[in-house]
């Protein structure tokens, strides 16, 4: 058994592939877990995450206040424990026995050996030094099938213990770059003879710039990647250094049809990787409406919902954010009522995820509900990987079931350990560190090419290296031992090397991928004024000049190779006339108040929406701001109406009704504005609501004496062509004589100029429809919430509100005409295959002019109009 051995190899895939039996590319942890295979060593192993919990319960019990961590571990317990257990392992790989001879010459250290003393009594889950201790202790007696060992990295390089184990195996270390490996007379071989120098500047004879070495950089990643997709697979030999910026380079690979290199780490936004998180931010109150709506949302294959409930659920959640509400219960009543015997099964299964355990964001989690999470969603990864045919979903799968199992087993050991509950931040990071030990999500596909994120793994030359985006590297921390320390650490017999040894080492593996290159070396750069690699600042100052190539520059010439000129298109300008293919297009359905006034306001729109069927595409988000604001205003004017009917009169405690129905609903449908951080505004809110409803009551009961009505259907007729909507507010005073009011959340000035020019058409047709239901007009008005505002015509001033004054003070039924009279244009204009949707020029007789009898021009507003851009655009645009 051959072995190739790199200190850096561990998850690396920087070496070509053999056709060859008996050959391993290992690194530290895969050789050492191999030697236990074969002396006899090996076992099933805790995991780190569970390693650290046992070492935070060690240095807990022995934290009397006094200890050179007790300030740190009341603040980041989990971090600290983390931290202190590789500085633990790090002395024992480095020759510690868990004691001193001598005194320590720091609290840290006295504190640290204190530590592993009370580990002993625990059965503490030996680290690779003890590991490595005890395989040495093996291969004194017992042989391995392990004929040779090549060392990409000398013998003194390794810690005391891996040189203790390596004395005892066949080994050697192969030099990967005893010289220059480009051809004499090049750019490249010129660099490479000069970084193998002593001197570092020392260049050989006569070269020129060539295709050998070569410097690249854009303003963005992106199209960094778009130039090296294509330089990665035009070439045979090649390695990939990957620097950074790893995610932008595997998507373009993917979307250019290359082979995925499957360079990004797993990460937790990943589907798999969502759920556990989702699930415990939905055991916190109140409701993370953003956590839910992820949830309902989630693909098919990773939901344990069916998508026909969860789908109207999420649709209804963004309209009504809150759970059990009207609308919610709706959902699962129609739900229910299916020809599906699982439904019931289903439903529970809904409750069995989003119900549960909860606590406050400022309380602690019940440990027993973090497990009872963690285990239901174990188990239902564990049930769909068995299910999946495909290997893709099954990677998935174990992906979501491996953090989920980590996150339990953790929970379990807490709970072993006494402990009841975690903080937040605590349970954040046992979820970080569950997720950080899954295995990557996105394997790599046949013909990716062999790459490595650390320089120090290249081992053989290669015909062509890319450095794909060469920045600064994130340096080793510091030692944690002070000078002092160190040298007591050496008098112990614990080798630690100095910051200055590792600094060097790194500097050694830097120069690695430069000096593999036989062929060619491309370095890809972040753009200027970004941190570059230390590595081409020793570049730069050997050959200065050498140049960096701008990718973008390439875009501009036309005849580069996959570059075409786009040539300039004028955008299509906006017509006063549409001419309509087909011919008499009549209307279908029904109108409502809303589309009767985009039929004669904004008849492009009307056009596209109703006729053309165009749907613009939304977000499935929670309604926020005056679109939540409008929509809670209008159910607790509902509730406030049905209260009105049964108490007949208003509330004795206005104030106590208001603030209990108020939470109540906002709880159920308004629950964002319950989410941390949104407490200004739903105070806020709560204030402009209770205000404007204590102004609206008396009205309601002083012109609603015969009668209230909260959501009213309506339904009448507009020229023959059926009309339906439901009203506000639909009153009858003493005399029954009606009124509508249509409640707006804001923008009373849009409404007082619209009733100032005649062209509150939604109002209209309220007042048409109740019109066919009475045989009178009813009084007209808006009532604006956010300022407690009424607005009203004064020909029909029956209700207390400010009367807005016209230049002809025409009664409804009169402003109802001329809106028949512009209805019927807009008809005659689809009959004849025509529609006017802009101002016709003077003189121009070919447009369809407005009749003078009917209502005057409307400017449509365009704020929320989603075909804005479909029309046309303005020359002066």
């Amino acid at each position: 058994m051959e072995v190739v051995l790199g200190l850096h190899l561990d998850g690396q895939r920087s070496l070509k592939k053999q056709n060859s039996f008996d050959r391993l590319v290992l690194g530290p942890s895969g050789f050492l877990s191999q030697l236990e295979l074969y002396v006899g060593l090996s076992a099933r192993r805790p995991g780190k995450l569970l390693r650290v919990i046992h070492f935070r319960k060690a240095l807990r019990r022995l934290d009397n206040g006094r200890r050179f961590y007790s300030r740190s571990l009341k603040i980041d317990d989990f971090g600290v424990a983390a931290e202190l257990l590789e500085w633990r392992d790090d002395l024992y790989l480095h020759g510690w026995d868990g004691t001193f001879r001598n005194t320590p010459v720091s609290r840290r250290l006295a504190d640290l050996a204190e530590v592993e003393t009370c580990l002993r009594g625990e059965r503490f889950a030996p680290g690779n030094g003890e590991r490595l201790a005890a395989v040495a202790a093996a291969l004194e007696k017992f042989e391995t099938p392990v004929t040779s060992v090549e060392l990409l990295e000398p013998l003194e390089r390794h810690p005391p213990l891996w040189r203790r184990v390596l004395r005892l195996l066949p080994c050697r270390y192969r030099e990967p770059s005893a010289g220059p490996a480009a051809a004499e007379g090049t750019a490249l071989h010129a660099l490479q003879h000069s970084l193998l120098s002593p001197l570092g500047n020392d260049l050989p004879g006569p070269f020129g710039p060539d295709a050998s070495l070569r410097a690249v950089t854009a303003d963005t990643p992106l199209a960094a990647a778009g130039h090296v997709a294509g330089e990665l697979h035009r070439r045979g030999d090649v390695l990939l250094m990957n620097g950074g910026e790893s995610g932008v380079l595997d998507e373009v690979l993917e979307a250019e049809g290359y082979p995925r290199q499957a360079l990004q780490a797993p990460g937790k936004n990943l589907p798999a990787l969502q759920l556990l998180p989702l699930l415990l931010r939905l055991r916190r109150e109140p409701l993370d409406v953003d956590a839910l709506l992820a949830f309902l949302t989630l693909p098919e294959q990773l939901s344990p919902l069916d998508p026909e409930l969860s789908e109207p659920l999420a649709r209804t959640l963004a309209g009504s954010p809150g759970t059990g509400g009207s609308r919610w219960r709706k959902v699962l009543d129609e739900y229910l009522r299916r020809e599906d015997a699982r439904a019931g099964e289903t439903v529970s299964e809904l409750h069995r995820w989003i119900d549960g355990r909860k606590a406050r964001y400022d309380e602690p989690a019940s440990l027993e509900e973090l497990k009872s999470c963690a285990e239901l969603v174990r188990d239902f990864f564990k049930c769909r990987k068995e299910e999946s045919e495909q290997r893709a979903l099954q990677i998935l799968h174990g992906g979501g079931y491996d953090q989920a199992s980590a996150f339990a087993d953790a929970i379990e050991a807490l709970l072993e350990q006494g402990e009841t509950t975690l903080g937040s931040h605590q349970v954040d990071q046992l979820l970080a560190q569950a997720s950080a030990g899954t295995n990557n999500l996105r394997p790599r596909e046949a013909g990716s090419v062999p790459d490595t994120s650390h320089p120090g793994a290249v081992g053989e030359p290669f015909d062509h290296v890319i450095w794909w985006w060469a920045a600064t590297p994130p340096l080793d921390q510091d030692s944690a031992w002070l000078t002092t320390e160190r040298l007591f650490l050496e008098r112990e017999g614990v080798a630690v090397p100095s910051p200055e040894q590792v600094l060097a080492w790194e500097a050694s593996d830097w120069l690695r991928p430069v000096l593999a290159a036989r062929g060619s070396l491309l370095l890809v750069l972040p753009p200027e004024g970004e941190e570059r690699h230390p590595l081409w600042l020793k570049i730069a100052s050997i050959l200065p000049s050498l140049s960096v190539e701008q990718i973008e520059s390439g875009f501009e010439r036309p005849e580069t190779e996959r570059k075409a000129a786009v040539p300039k298109r004028v955008l299509p300008k906006k017509k006063a006339v549409w001419k309509l293919s087909g011919g008499n297009l009549s209307p279908e359905g029904v109108f409502s108040p809303t589309s009767l006034e985009t039929f004669i306001a904004a008849p492009s729109r009307w056009f596209l929406e109703h006729v053309a069927r165009i749907v613009p595409s939304r977000r499935i988000e929670p309604a926020r701001g005056p679109l939540l604001y409008g929509n809670l205003a209008h159910r607790l004017t509902e509730e406030l109406v049905a209260l009105f009917r049964e108490e007949r009169g208003t509330p004795a405690d206005f104030g106590g009704w208001f603030d209990s129905a108020f939470d109540q609903l906002v709880r159920r449908e308004g629950a964002v504005l319950l989410m941390p951080g949104r407490s200004a505004e739903l105070e806020n809110f709560r204030f402009l609501l209770r205000n404007a409803l204590q102004r609206l009551s008396p009205v309601l009961l002083e012109q609603g004496r015969n009668g209230i009505q909260a959501e009213h259907a309506l339904e009448g007729s507009v020229n023959g062509h059926r009309m339906r909507g439901r009203a506000d507010l639909l009153l009858f005073d003493r005399d029954n004589e009606p009124s509508v009011i249509d409640m707006k959340w804001g923008r009373a000035e849009d409404r007082r100029r619209s009733m100032q020019a005649g062209l509150h058409i939604q109002l209209l047709a309220y007042a048409a429809m109740v019109h066919e239901l009475t045989g009178k007009w009813p009084t007209l008005a808006y009532f604006i919430v956010k300022t407690a505002r009424m607005l009203a015509a004064p020909a029909e001033a029956r209700l207390p509100a400010e009367t807005v004054r016209r230049e002809e003070d025409e009664p409804s039924a009169l402003l109802w005409q001329r809106l028949l009279k512009s209805f019927d244009w807009r008809m005659q204009q689809l009959r004849r295959g025509v529609l006017a949707v802009g101002d016709a020029p003077e003189g121009d007789e070919s447009i369809p002019h407005p009749p003078a009898d009917g209502l005057p021009p409307v400017a449509p507003g365009r704020r929320h109009d989603p075909y804005l851009h479909l029309d046309g655009w303005e020359e002066t645009r």
